[in-house]
């Protein structure tokens, strides 16, 4: 007979032994351990045991669920009506298929006496409490297209698309900046300087991104003055060391509005993939929403190639879902 219940402190080496018994998927980290659950996930300040459902089998956990929130608008803390099944994994077995979508019901159930009024797929930007550096890439982007599972799971669960985010990827090998005339020019008048391990804007980001090793590169005129742009990347570990390879991930990357349209984000991105490249990255990824067509338009210029997708599914229990979701 299954049952579910709540986590448990002596759960942590079957959870990670769910986790390798998963099919390989390019953007589930290998191989699992206590060691990265217990860093990556359950010293969140906000993990909460019951939000954690585990399916067990005469007493022997065979697949678990784990619930999360987003965060309130000023990131200072958790926000209660935005929910997200964040992660959903069952052993090899005759009822996966349907102890996969008892584990979703029980997740969404949390979720629900909690105060979600939408609740999203896996996570996605910024409603991912959980599990960045370990599925994904880059970034939370939903269920990934390679996922066949977790696909049928969530979309056979009443789970509707609302965005689809393409995962791209640039090989930095024997990498360098575009030469142009208008290139060269920006080059003499501006200058890029780096930062490392940029401070945090909130609690939020601290709970998410703050283990992570990140490097912003800040774009200045030369003349001087206030920096007119940035672009943010980090390590996307440990799951770039389980591709066998040191790669980073494009986070952000802005140019103040005035000074778009005059090549400057290609500048800041060619100038910061060659010194990414310099310190022994071979591969940076990023995940772009097709409707966002001037970071379509920046990241082919420099060469950036589909790899796959993820779907952001959504799902109401409120029928008049809270603004901004």
């Amino acid at each position: 007979m299954i049952n579910y219940r709540s986590f448990r402190n002596s759960d942590p080496p079957a959870i990670a032994e769910i986790w390798r018994a998963q099919p390989p998927l390019r953007g589930l980290m290998q191989p699992m351990s206590t060691r990265i659950l217990e860093q990556l996930v359950f010293s969140k300040p906000y993990f909460d045991r019951h939000g954690l459902i585990v399916a067990t089998e005469d007493e022997r956990p065979i697949g678990f669920a784990h619930a999360g929130f987003g965060p309130s608008t000023d990131g200072q803390s958790l926000d209660s009506k935005i929910g997200a099944t964040c992660m959903l994994m069952v052993l090899p077995h005759a009822l996966r298929d349907d102890v996969s979508k008892e584990l979703l019901h029980h997740s969404e159930e949390y979720l629900r006496r909690h105060g979600a009024q939408v609740q999203y797929s896996i996570s996605f930007s910024n409603v991912s409490p959980f599990y960045l550096g370990l599925y994904g890439g880059a970034q939370m982007s939903g269920v990934l297209q390679s996922d066949g599972h977790l696909q049928s799971v969530f979309h056979e669960a009443g789970y509707k698309e609302l965005e689809r985010r393409t995962i791209l990827g640039r090989d930095l090998t024997g990498f360098h900046p575009k030469v142009d005339r208008q290139q060269i020019l920006l080059r003499r008048s501006h200058v890029i300087e780096a930062t490392l391990d940029p401070p945090v804007s909130n609690w939020w980001q601290a709970c998410t991104i703050g283990q992570t090793e990140r490097i912003r590169f800040h774009l200045y005129r030369r003349e001087g003055g206030d920096a007119i742009g940035d672009a943010t990347f980090w390590s996307i570990e440990p799951l770039a060391s389980s591709w066998g390879i040191q790669a980073g991930g494009l986070m952000h990357v802005e140019i103040l509005s005035k000074f778009q349209r005059q090549g400057l984000g290609t500048f800041l991105l060619s100038e910061s993939l060659r010194r990414l490249y310099e310190q022994g990255s071979t591969l940076i990824e990023a995940h772009v929403s097709r409707d966002n067509a001037p970071a379509w338009e920046l990241l082919q210029k420099l060469a950036f190639k589909e790899v796959e997708y993820g779907q952001v599914l959504v799902k109401h229990s409120n029928p008049s879902p809270p603004c901004g979701t």
